[in-house]
């Protein structure tokens, strides 16, 4: 796979920093993303965020991924973390065929395209 930063297109870049008092900082994770003929594949770093405190959503021509990394225990001086990102998607995206996995902080999200967006091999024949 290769890189691919013309696919998707951020739509918003939220690296917000909330004034000293606010318990939640929200930052922008970092992320790849590739592209090969059968899919799209963003990766994105959400370290220190459980399954269950993230979201992954497809909505309409948006990927919305968001997730929150909770206060370590014992370390009340650390604020929380909330991730964010926001990507336009192109239609060739087949949105039944989209899932996420969660491993070691590491989200990969898979967009499948649709079968009409695959290149097809058109086959020559002679006379």
């Amino acid at each position: 796979m290769t890189t691919e930063s013309t696919t998707l297109t951020q739509r918003q870049a939220t690296n917000l920093d909330q004034p000293e008092e606010a318990e939640v900082v929200t930052v922008t994770p970092p992320v790849d993303i590739y592209e090969n003929k059968d899919e799209i594949l963003v990766v994105a770093d959400f370290p220190g965020v459980p399954k269950d405190a993230l979201s992954v959503r497809l909505d309409r021509s948006e990927l919305v991924i968001e997730g929150m990394q909770a206060v370590p225990e014992g370390q009340p001086e650390t604020r929380a973390l909330a991730f964010s990102r926001v990507f336009r998607v192109p239609n060739t995206v087949d949105p039944n065929g989209v899932s996420a996995e969660l491993a070691q902080g590491v989200l990969r999200v898979h967009l499948a395209k649709s079968e009409a967006a695959k290149p097809k091999r058109i086959e020559v024949r002679s006379s």
